[in-house]
């Protein structure tokens, strides 16, 4: 297994067993597909190879890890993406979009408006529905996945920044401004029925569902572990976390304000930096 860091100053960097290398340029955002990365940039992916699984003695790799294949387009400003069997979805800043792509060819399948400068992507566990963070429309927006048919716009105060499935349910952290620039995070029910969960100063970063249902929340200056009820269990000191990932033993932290990519214990009781560079966007265990 290797370490993908999506690090929009230093590029995408690969650390593995075999050393660490770089592969293109500004990257945006990282998925898994299979057994191939998808690496966004601009206005196009880039394709590698992540094949992790052992091979018997004496038989020969059938690709080599990290290696590039033939770039794919893909809307501008690709921030998020998720991935299912045949299935790529590409989150859309600039164009204020979300998008379904064959992920072999890149092919353009559907399209549908997602808001004002959306923020985030979440597939629900029963990969049935997507659910979009819509940033400056004030809503999370939620979709057939298949389809891309919007089911709901579910209203909410201020800039909309991170959405992820709670079971049946949706969470939800905006930054609202009253006077003075707070992260809120919300409950949706299945019903839309919205309860407030908490409230931090400063900006919102990213938010992650613990498999056990706690919920590790960033804002800036902090890491957060709530219990489901909105109680803070722990918290650790960050800058601001662009992008929270689960990997092996607990979670992958992208902290684009500190220039760091941090390997943090899934109860937060420890966390461990694993690369220092510009500034890190995105990180994955591949």
């Amino acid at each position: 297994m290797a370490l993908w860091i999506a690090d929009e100053g230093a590029g995408l960097i690969r650390s593995g067993a075999d050393g660490e290398r770089r592969l293109c340029a500004q990257p945006l955002s990282l998925c898994a597909c299979g057994n191939t990365l998808v690496c966004a940039q601009a206005q196009q992916a880039a394709v590698y190879a992540a094949d992790t699984r052992r091979r018997k003695a004496g038989a020969q790799p059938r690709r080599r890890r990290g290696r590039r294949g033939p770039a794919r387009p893909l809307p501008p400003g690709a921030r998020r993406m998720c991935a299912l069997p045949g299935a790529l979805y590409c989150l859309s800043s600039d164009a204020d979009s979300i998008s379904l792509l064959c992920p072999r060819t890149g092919r353009l399948l559907l399209c549908a408006q997602a808001g004002c400068y959306p923020r985030d992507l979440a597939l629900s566990p029963c990969r049935r529905m997507l659910a979009v963070a819509g940033g400056a429309a004030g809503a999370v927006l939620v979709y057939r996945a298949r389809e891309l048919t919007l089911i709901r716009s579910l209203p909410l105060p201020g800039v909309v920044s991170a959405a992820a499935f709670a079971g049946a349910e949706l969470l939800a952290l905006c930054a609202v401004d009253e006077g003075r620039l707070q992260s809120r995070l919300f409950r949706i029910s299945i019903h839309g029925v919205v309860s407030a969960l908490g409230c931090w100063e400063g900006l919102p970063g990213a938010l992650l569902i613990h498999p056990d249902g706690m919920i590790v929340c960033g804002v800036l200056g902090k890491l957060l572990l709530l219990r489901p009820d909105g109680r803070v269990a722990r918290c650790l000191p960050c800058g601001l976390p662009a992008c929270l990932r689960p990997c092996p033993g607990g979670l992958l932290c992208a902290d684009a304000l500190d220039g760091c990519v941090t390997r943090v214990a899934a109860a937060l009781t420890d966390a461990q930096c694993v690369y220092r560079g510009d500034s890190p966007l995105d990180a994955m265990v591949l």
